[in-house]
């Protein structure tokens, strides 16, 4: 068997000497499972994998191992493939049997060819894009994280025996005569672009713009189907000799992307991640326990740090402050009919636009402080030509097979900040009309209804919704909250960024704390569950001026959930019940006051 040294150059060698070992009968899938989830164990050897988001696909040979980190933003056909053939040389007549699995083709010598394929199977094949909204600093990170010595590229596109010119040319023509049984002819650089055609976005078809250029069609050889915007981590064998075909205009056609644009990775394993943080471990284990304690120890002073921060940034408006704290950690923790539990999307009112005390604008300088401190956001100007113009809602394309993304596909926990204050007078239009609505229902229920030409077909969301707007949003949030800021007071917004990034040491801990504690467990105890319910029924007696509405009290549950979570208690307490009570009423009196 080849060396420990050669698992991540040569894992076809080594998957194919375990094929011939156990004759192709069914242990030798397990034996490979084995083989390579040991190589995997532990953290260290996880991350030597080259990953392609950041080392480019030059510097990478086909047939090697590599990572992956991505959004299954499509789920494509199923695809068969021969899991193992008879080959025999036609020289010496000798013969051997081939696995097919995990690669696209065999890679046949020149006197080589196929007696008969053993079994046809089918894999499963997705298509992933870089995790959409994913900010800045995660992407740095993990560049420094996964920083590689020059890997030498393979001398060509094809594995085994080199050919000359006029060989390949012949292959090239066999394959326009219709011949199936050749290698596909290598493509040169010219190929590629004018596959592309100058169409290089449409092919990669990413949600969101994103600085990577690259996609991946994932295969996966299990019978585990995986949820459309997923996040995940796959390594796996890399493969990009494959020829892209286009859609001909004149004669439908399934999409093939060319895998000089869009490689291949035949998947040996998955890693779903719950975060992006490149500072904590992606998955559960003995280090992530000990993150999680020290940063739940720490968090009350990072939380009173974050709200400093904020409090400073809302020109003393602490009330905002608790809320928007308190929203960055809403997530949906469970679900009950049509309600989505856990979610607090929020509307801050009264932003100002056009102020001389502001040189800079409002909505987009919290934007920039967000993205400073969150893993994934995006931000998006509600303006008239953007809700009418923009594709928002997912939508398959039969023609080619695949689901034309929209920038509404996005991964859970992806901060949706959106600028209502970018509205003009106008008209709006049907995608427009769509398209609020779209927005409405992730702010409402947490689902979007994908369109399927013939049918809608719903995707559960979780994605916290942030609507910043003079008055308020024509969206309809959880919370709505007038902002009272202090025009007299306050540091210009773009020192307050500054200061948060010359102490490196506090914005890490600021970034841990939020990713860790909206991860933290929470129950209501038998006392405190008795308590507010209590506290319920007491204020809808007969004779109460202000008697506690249903949904009232079920925000009060959420609003109470994510205070204590914001001081990392896993349980809630009466003081924290009161506290989130106080903050409500005084809510409220904002709205009656900004009403007169």
């Amino acid at each position: 068997m080849p060396s420990l040294d050669n698992w991540i150059e040569t894992p076809q060698e080594i998957i194919q000497k375990i094929y011939e070992k156990h004759g192709g009968s069914s242990p030798w899938e397990k034996e490979v499972d084995d083989y390579f989830t040991s190589r995997m164990e532990n953290v260290e050897a996880w991350i030597s994998i080259p990953s392609l988001n950041e080392v480019p696909i030059k510097d990478l040979r086909h047939g090697q191992l590599v990572r992956f980190r991505g959004m299954f933003q499509d789920q494509l056909g199923p695809e068969m493939y021969g899991s193992g053939a008879l080959i025999k040389n036609t020289s010496s007549g000798s013969q051997k049997n081939i696995t097919g699995k995990f690669k696209d083709e065999l890679s046949l010598g020149l006197d080589e060819e196929v007696i008969h394929w053993n079994s046809t199977e089918s894999r499963s094949c997705y298509y992933c894009v870089p995790v959409p909204g994913e900010t800045p600093w995660v992407k740095q990170i993990f560049r420094e994280k996964n920083k590689f010595p020059g890997v030498q590229p393979s001398r060509s596109l094809l594995i085994g025996k080199k050919r000359t010119f006029e060989e390949e040319q012949d292959d090239c023509e066999m394959m326009e005569e219709g011949e199936s049984n050749k290698r596909p002819c290598p493509r040169t650089s010219n190929d590629v672009a004018n596959a592309t055609n100058g169409n290089l976005e449409k092919i990669l078809n990413f949600p969101l713009p994103s600085s990577e250029s690259i996609g991946c069609i994932v295969k996966i050889y299990s019978d585990d189907e995986i949820p459309l915007n997923d996040v995940m981590e796959v390594v796996g064998v890399l493969s990009f000799n494959t020829p892209g075909v286009l859609v001909d205009d004149e004669e439908p056609e399934e999409f093939q992307p060319p895998s000089s644009v869009v490689p291949r990775i035949h998947c040996i394993r998955t890693q779903k991640w719950e975060h992006n943080n490149p500072y904590l471990p992606s998955h559960g284990g003995q280090k992530w326990v000990e993150d999680t304690t020290a940063v739940t120890a720490s968090s009350t002073s990072v939380r009173d740090e974050l709200h400093g921060l904020f409090t400073e940034f809302f020109l003393g408006d602490s009330l905002a402050a608790d809320y928007l704290l308190c929203h960055l950690l809403s997530r949906v923790y469970s679900r009950k009919d049509t309600l989505a539990l856990g979610k607090l999307s929020l509307n801050l009112t009264n932003i100002p636009v056009d102020s001389v005390v502001f040189q800079e604008s409002y909505p987009r300088v919290l934007f920039s402080l967000l993205e400073r401190l969150v893993t994934k956001a995006h931000y998006l100007p509600m303006s008239l030509e953007n809700l009418n113009t923009l594709r928002m809602i997912p939508k398959k394309d039969y023609q080619e097979n695949r689901l034309i993304a929209g920038c509404l596909q996005l991964s859970s926990q992806t901060h949706l900040v959106l600028d209502e204050t970018a509205m003009t007078e106008g008209q709006l239009v049907a995608d427009g009309v769509r398209n609020v609505t779209a927005i409405g229902n992730i702010t409402s229920w947490q689902k979007i209804e994908y369109d399927f030409n013939y049918h809608q077909v719903e995707f559960h969301t979780d994605i916290p919704v942030l609507i910043l707007s003079e008055r308020r949003s024509i969206v309809a949030t959880d919370v709505n909250l007038p902002l009272r800021l202090n025009l007299q007071r306050g540091t210009p917004f773009s020192d307050l960024v500054n200061k948060l990034e010359n102490d490196a040491e506090l914005l890490v801990r600021m970034r841990n704390y939020l990713t860790v504690v909206r991860l933290l467990s929470f129950k209501l105890d038998d006392t405190m569950q008795e308590a507010v319910q209590r506290d319920f029924i007491q204020s809808r007696a007969p004779g109460q001026t202000n008697p506690m509405s249903t949904e009232d009290f079920h925000l009060l549950l959420v609003l109470s959930r994510l205070l204590a979570l914001t001081y990392g208690k896993s349980e809630l307490n009466f003081d924290l019940w009161q506290r989130a009570k106080s903050m409500e009423a005084e809510r409220k009196n904002r709205l009656l006051h900004s009403r007169r």
